[in-house]
């Protein structure tokens, strides 16, 4: 038999970033809130993310500072007081570092891309002394900047966010969502079943939104944006920064370690975005063989490399591009959301929540003994020995 859960203000399905905040913002607002996952916690997009809360620079290279850097600005202000306490307190959360670099390849047209950079946002790079450089920058022949860009681990995020929320996470696959007078009625299966009864459903599932959507009867349409991402562990530095090709991120790298306390850089930018275009063996070429072009006298002896797919899963926009802005659209009480990038995920968060008031002051909580969603691993811990194929 399945069991009844008393009726929410709210039920959130999907345990990703934009999710776990979402469910923080409703549960400081009074709203009685649960919160469903049909896998893993932080499975896809925000375990796969490389942790920068981007300050808006790498989205106005060239000069230009569109909607996505302007906004992407004024979500790493919010970031900075999360990490520092306030409202959503992620104290907690572990920082990989407190600030990345910009670097140039050589060229007129990266010469020019990174003058425009450097005046198009108020947080603008900051030129570092050649004495000052990481090892691993030395021998870069031109400008290196520094940028005021945290880089945190996604996991510890969603660690912070889901131990905080105990009790309001369960894990279970929606089968039907039906309008129920006011409310929609919701069938889930877990450990055992159970019915719930919410007057606004919050679908931040990521690439499942489509298929919620259309279960719920509000469909809507959704892009997929393939990459692929690299990895490289060995005897390397910790390093963090984008290197810049005209108005185009040659190569991300942040870094974080193994279980075993190896150094492993997960590598972005745009390699991953014409990565899934390559075969893997052309792939793991064109990676080293960009590293080597961006990063001089870079030594690889007793590095792996491994690399994995990922899907960006957004709102379908007219051209196929990324969205500039955090999405979300409410049809009857179907709210479906997409924060885009992993920066204004509290931002897109705190705008629903606003809008959402709370008629039942009691605490939601799910019956003690539904099963819990594990938290998802990193790519490098989820990737089996075998995966890793030595650099020469």
């Amino acid at each position: 038999m399945s069991q009844e859960i008393p009726t929410l203000d709210a039920l959130i399905v999907g345990a990703g970033s934009a999710g776990l905040f979402l469910l923080d913002a409703l549960t400081r607002r009074g709203v009685s809130v649960l919160l469903v996952e049909s896998t893993a916690i932080g499975t896809g997009q925000t375990t796969s993310s490389q942790g920068i809360l981007h300050a808006g620079v790498k989205y106005s290279l060239g000069g230009i500072a569109g909607d996505d850097a302007i906004e992407a600005a004024a979500a790493a202000a919010l970031w900075s007081g999360m990490l520092a306490g306030e409202s959503c307190d992620l104290r907690q959360v572990r920082r990989l570092a407190d600030h990345c670099y910009l670097w140039r390849t050589a060229g007129l047209v990266s010469a020019a891309a990174m003058v425009g950079a450097k005046v198009a946002l108020r947080t603008r790079p900051e030129p570092v002394a050649k004495a000052a450089r990481p090892a691993w920058l030395a021998h870069v022949a031109g400008e290196v900047l520094t940028l005021a860009e945290t880089v945190i681990d996604p996991r510890s995020l969603l660690a912070v966010l889901a131990q905080r929320h105990a009790g309001r996470i369960a894990l279970g696959d929606v089968c039907a969502i039906v309008q129920d007078g006011d409310c929609r009625r919701v069938e889930i299966r877990g450990s055992r079943d159970v019915n719930v009864r919410a007057r606004h459903i919050m679908l931040t599932a990521g690439a499942g939104n489509e298929e919620l959507a259309q279960v719920a009867g509000t469909p809507i349409k959704m892009q997929r944006r393939p990459l692929r991402q690299a990895m490289i562990r060995g005897p390397l530095e910790m390093a963090f920064g984008h290197c810049i090709d005209g108005a185009k991120t040659r190569v991300t790298i942040t870094s974080d370690r193994s279980p075993s306390g190896e150094v492993v850089w997960h590598i972005g930018g745009q390699v991953a975005e014409i990565g899934p275009k390559m075969s893997a063996t052309d792939f793991r070429a064109h990676v080293i063989e960009e590293l080597r072009g961006a990063i001089p006298d870079l030594d690889l002896r007793g590095c792996a490399f491994a690399s994995y797919e990922v899907d960006r899963a957004e709102p379908l926009t007219k051209d196929g591009r990324r969205p500039a802005r955090a999405f979300a659209q409410t049809v009857g009480n179907v709210t479906t959301i997409w924060p885009v990038k992993l920066v204004l995920a509290p931002v897109i968060a705190e705008q629903v929540g606003a809008a959402l008031s709370p008629r039942k002051s009691t605490p939601a909580q799910w019956p003690p003994d539904l099963s819990v969603p594990p938290l998802a691993q990193r790519p490098w811990e989820a990737l089996t020995a075998d995966t890793w194929s030595a650099i020469s």
